[in-house]
């Protein structure tokens, strides 16, 4: 399968130093990434090469699984905070549904058959 964009295109982007840059943390940024833009897309084999939306939405994503791996939405040290892009990556997700409406789960039931229900069965008397 093709992968969405290069780990050395992600540490360029995070202007990291290759010293710097942990390249097993990135790769599980870009799984993770691409796991999100497949849920919102319905896509399950990335097409090679990949469109430039999917592969800036993909990057992105992945920077932000990268810096903040535990999905924080803020952090505060002394004066200094960071607040996170949990909503950025809801406004990306939401941009890849939109492109891609016809792959993407609708949502709105069950996917598979179920079988029916059965009403024959009867509560017991309280004591």
């Amino acid at each position: 399968m093709a992968e969405l964009f290069e780990l050395e295109d992600l540490r360029k982007l995070l202007r990291l130093a290759p010293d710097e840059f942990d390249t097993p943390a990135a790769g599980i940024a870009r799984r993770q990434a691409g796991g999100w833009l497949s849920d919102a897309t319905g896509l399950t084999v990335w097409p090679d090469p990949a469109p430039e939306r999917l592969w800036s939405w993909a990057i992105e994503l992945a920077a932000i699984a990268y810096n903040n791996p535990d999905g924080a939405q803020s952090e505060q040290i002394d004066d200094y905070k960071v607040v996170n892009d949990a909503q950025r990556r809801e406004q990306i997700l939401a941009a890849a549904r939109a492109a891609y409406p016809s792959a993407a789960p609708t949502g709105s039931g069950p996917q598979w058959s179920f079988p029916a229900p059965d009403w024959s069965w009867e509560t017991a008397p309280r004591c």
